[in-house]
């Protein structure tokens, strides 16, 4: 299960996103390894545990995201980039 992030996700590494964009996508990688390895895994509340703390990194790194483009809008807005 994907989320869809407005603005996307970047590649570009020098967008001022890209370092919070490569966070994301590092941590949806721990959250579905750590769904997979429960799949496997015979010891299960270990596994709720590692899927638990990749979900919390996930929720970190996308609130780390939306501060980042308001901090890029702001800095913008001052700037005279963007006009309100």
């Amino acid at each position: 299960m994907t989320k869809n992030y407005e603005p996307p996700l970047t590649t570009n590494p020098h967008s001022p996103l890209y370092r919070v964009d490569k966070a994301i996508r590092a941590a949806q990688q721990r959250l579905d390894a750590a769904i997979d390895a429960k799949r496997h895994h015979t010891s299960q509340n270990l596994a709720y545990e590692v899927i638990k703390e990749a979900r919390e990194g996930l929720k970190k790194c996308e609130l780390l995201r939306v501060a980042k483009i308001k901090e890029v809008a702001q800095r913008a807005a001052e700037s005279g980039v963007i006009e309100k």
